[in-house]
């Protein structure tokens, strides 16, 4: 049976659209910013403005100067609301293929 990576997430910031995939390298750089998918979890739930930031930039896959703008970006458009969106996408990276288990495949010859 074939699965799908499940679970991006658009989220808009001031007109720029970031889409964050849920990949190994955003579970890797999420986990060693804040320990684990927990720690980002509680950033979240604590509607931290630079742990949004932290989580949009690491499933973008945005580092150095292409992710400095987030934390503005995010203040201005409500931490609320963007908390709403990264509780989706981090349920997405506990599992990544979702839990429907996707079409037959046919046998390989």
């Amino acid at each position: 049976m074939s699965k799908t990576l499940l679970g991006t997430v658009d989220i808009t910031l001031d007109g720029e659209t970031y889409t964050l995939k849920p990949t190994l390298g955003a579970v890797r750089a999420i986990e060693a910013h804040f320990g684990g998918l927990r720690g980002a979890s509680q950033a979240i739930n604590a509607l931290s403005v630079d742990g949004c930031a932290v989580i949009i930039a690491s499933g973008a896959g945005l580092t150095g100067k292409a992710s400095e703008a987030i934390p503005e970006q995010v203040w201005q458009e409500g931490v609320l609301e963007v908390s709403v969106k990264l509780n989706a996408y981090l349920v997405a990276l506990y599992n990544p293929k979702g839990t429907d288990p996707g079409k037959q495949q046919p046998a390989k010859a």
